[in-house]
């Protein structure tokens, strides 16, 4: 077989490297629908204006009683009806009054006749935001924009629904993490118990929350905004691993309870273990009832329903799954807070069942000018992290420390973040090669690293934070440590793509032989954004399969010999597989010698000399 190097020209090096440290070029970029409304600084009111103007706006219901509620909105009496009339949803209802974006919006004219006479009706489904709501007329384009008419309040009768539901594994399987989300709090709980509607065991929550001044910047702490409420997170201990568990969330004091949810204890680590897992990456929201129909991000609604589908039904041998990997880019709400309970809702119905574990993407974390993080962006709309902490406390080091390991059954999981330095003598790349040399390999045989951004990944795409010159930045920094301690799948996403490698190191297809052997790469950053289709014209070799316009998720079912990944469309169907076998480990003379082999590989050889700029510490 042929080896092709995929390597940038000279040109593109020189770029690179001047670049190195500078903000992406495409910081203009949009990337959720909140984006796409008008400057909520720039929203005038003029409702004297609209009052002469006879312009009525209407519901089905005057009470908001709980997230997933549809209301139709009906209006009427507008004037040259014009394709740019929004109808914009507020929580709090006066909040376009202090400049705050909306909740959600939908188009005018997506209603039948509204162009025609000025009037029309949609149906929107909410979310609970805590808060009454209102919906109003924008009118003036990205222009002039103007709150033209506004509708009454809808009350809300139910702040404190417990909301955002979701489960989180911790290094014991005998533990189990629960959080949610409320208004108020007096005594937050959550209850469980092996049986339904016997839930004899009680434990309080702990309480947290973030405001505006926590976050780096806007929109974020500005017109993005949004109070997240309380979140509750209760350790649900003395779990039998395995064992089939009920639980509720709520307030001991009020009375006011979630439904009950059952969930199984994470497998306890070892080789006689079976688990199937759901993996999946930059996803953002999806909404059902049309209202994001102009948006990039509506295919995540069919892939959630399908993630969701799968979650709780039986894997193919019988047995449930028992954990969700997302690989970052979660809810792309980039500083418009309201996208975040969005999404929670999204995915409650898996999430609140089935343990969703995540690693920190660019729109989670980068941010301009933070010489803590290696690339410097407003990726995360001025959120820097905060948000993703507060809801998704996983078992990491310490505050924006978010790499940490677990054990799954046969698997070990090293969990990095790409969006913090990790080349050697970074504290990452420290606490990385401590990790994945202490692995047990007699007790969970199987040894997978998940990170966001790909090691590699066919992508004809370079510059300062190019997707082939990070995975190259990657490659340079890790792949040693991956050959030397045996790393069998590496997990990510980021490129909006579907793409499976064969085992490869050093840009060379080797056999998976286990210690020392070739890595499979899984990039599975097709869970809802808009596909990037920029590969190579020539692929390269160590590509085994891709789909670079494609929207779905994958599945993993793992034992102690075989390790199945399988990848699903959209559409819930099967487009890709591969199995893995487990082959004896070579011994630590046979996989130092691979790893100095990697060590000599040309490719890194050149970087080392400084083509493309390492990201170690600033």
């Amino acid at each position: 077989m042929t080896v092709r190097v995929v390597k940038p020209s000279a040109a593109v090096l020189v770029l690179a490297a001047a670049l190195a440290g500078v903000c992406s070029p495409a910081a203009a970029e949009k990337h959720n629908v909140l984006e796409h409304f008008p400057a909520a600084s720039s929203v005038r009111v003029a409702l004297a204006s609209a009052g002469s103007q006879g312009i009525h706006i209407h519901y089905n219901t005057s009470k908001l009683h709980g997230s997933g509620q549809w209301i139709e909105v009906s209006w009427s009496g507008v004037p040259s009806p014009d394709p740019s009339d929004l109808l914009a949803v507020y929580s709090p209802p006066n909040a376009y009054a202090d400049g705050r974006a909306p909740i959600k919006f939908a188009n005018a004219s997506d209603a039948p006749g509204h162009l025609a006479s000025g009037g029309g009706s949609l149906t929107l489904r909410l979310v609970n935001m805590r808060a009454d709501v209102r919906v109003v007329l924008v009118r003036g384009g990205p222009d002039q924009p103007t709150v033209a008419a506004r509708g009454p309040v809808i009350r809300n009768r139910n702040p404190n629904e417990p909301s955002g539901i979701h489960l989180m594994r911790t290094r014991s399987p005998s533990e189990m993490l629960v959080q949610f989300t409320t208004r108020d709090a007096a005594h937050p709980v959550a209850q469980y118990g092996r049986a339904q509607g016997a839930l004899e065991f009680v434990v309080p929550a702990r309480t947290a929350t973030y405001g505006a001044a926590d976050m780096c910047g806007g929109p974020a702490s500005g017109e993005g905004f949004l109070d997240p409420g309380l979140l509750h997170t209760a350790l649900l201990t003395g779990l039998e691993p395995g064992q089939l568990y009920w639980y509720r969330v709520g307030d001991a004091r009020s009375g006011l309870f979630s439904d009950e949810y059952s969930f199984r204890a994470a497998p306890a680590p070892g080789p006689d273990q079976t688990v199937h897992i759901l993996t999946l990456a930059d996803q953002g929201v999806g909404e059902v009832d049309g209202s994001y129909a102009a948006m990039e991000y509506r295919p995540a609604a069919d892939v959630a329903a399908h993630t969701i589908a799968d979650g709780l039904s039986p894997a193919p041998d019988g047995r449930p799954y028992s954990l969700v990997l997302h690989n970052g880019d979660i809810s792309y709400a980039r500083g418009y807070a309201a996208l975040w309970d969005a999404w929670l809702y999204q995915q409650q119905e898996l999430a609140a069942r089935v343990p969703y574990m995540v690693c920190q993407g660019n729109h989670e974390r980068d941010w301009l000018g933070d010489p803590s993080i290696p690339y410097r962006t407003i990726d995360s709309g001025g959120e820097c992290g905060v948000p993703y902490e507060h809801r998704f406390p996983m078992p990491s080091a310490g505050r924006d420390q978010p790499w940490y390991s677990f054990e799954h059954g046969p698997v070990h999981f090293t969990v990095m973040s790409t969006e913090h330095f990790f080349g050697p003598g970074s504290q990452q790349h420290l606490w990385l090669e401590a990790d994945l040399a202490a692995v047990n390999r007699s007790r969970t045989p199987w040894l997978v690293l998940v990170g966001h951004r790909p090691i590699y990944i066919d992508a004809d795409e370079y510059g300062d934070q190019g997707k082939q010159t990070t995975a190259l930045q990657l490659q340079m920094a890790l792949e040693h440590l991956l050959g030397k301690h045996g790393v069998d799948v590496a997990l990510s996403g980021h490129h909006h793509s579907y793409q499976r490698t064969c085992p490869v190191l050093a840009q060379r297809c080797r056999p998976h032989t286990g210690l020392g052997g070739g890595v499979v790469h899984l990039c599975v950053g097709h869970a809802g954004a808009q596909w990037y289709d920029n590969g190579f014209v020539a692929r390269p070799d160590w590509v085994a399969y891709e789909n670079q316009v494609i929207h779905g998720h994958a599945r993993l079912h793992i034992n102690a010999t075989h390790f199945h990944m399988e990848a699903i469309d959209s559409g819930g169907q099967l487009f890709d597989e591969v199995v893995l076998t487990k082959n004896p480990a070579p011994t630590t003379a046979a996989a130092a010698v691979l790893s100095r082999q990697v060590e000599r590989a040309p490719l890194l050889a050149s970087l080392r000399a400084g083509a493309v700029a390492l990201r170690t510490e600033a």
